[in-house]
């Protein structure tokens, strides 16, 4: 039987410590990009639980949505209001100007998800309203 020669087996040991660091060294990259994903996606939770909580509220959205429409301005519009299970929805013959500029202002700085809109004059000073209204 041969005898080994002690010179190969350091060679041998230093191969393999060297194709190991390399490994090490790569998973210790995958491990970094792996850590920038998660927290990425960790804050795209955070901002989507804080727009759930914005838009998902079917009760403040109600409330809001009845302050407005209780409005002086709006109860001279004579707005048809028609409550659904996931919605509402809103529409008026005929409105003046100045009552739909007044809701329009306050429900696109509110935060209201509004399926459909549809506006079309009737004259100078009145419109005829579709509004509908999801929570």
């Amino acid at each position: 039987m041969n005898r080994l020669n002690p010179l190969h087996l350091i060679i041998l040991l230093l191969v393999i410590i060297v194709f190991l660091f390399f490994q090490l060294s790569s998973v210790k990259n995958e491990l970094q990009e792996e850590k920038v994903a998660y927290h990425k996606s960790e804050l795209i939770a955070k901002e989507l639980l804080s727009y759930k909580k914005l838009y998902g509220d079917k009760k403040r959205i109600e409330r809001s949505l009845k302050k407005i429409l209780s409005q002086r301005s709006l109860k001279k519009a004579n707005l048809q209001i028609e409550k659904k299970r996931d919605g509402m929805k809103i529409s008026a013959k005929a409105i003046d100007l100045y009552a739909l500029n007044s809701l329009m202002t306050k429900l696109f700085n509110g935060a209201y998800l509004i399926k459909s809109i549809e506006i079309k004059a009737i004259d100078d000073k009145t419109a005829k309203l579709k509004l509908e209204i999801t929570w």
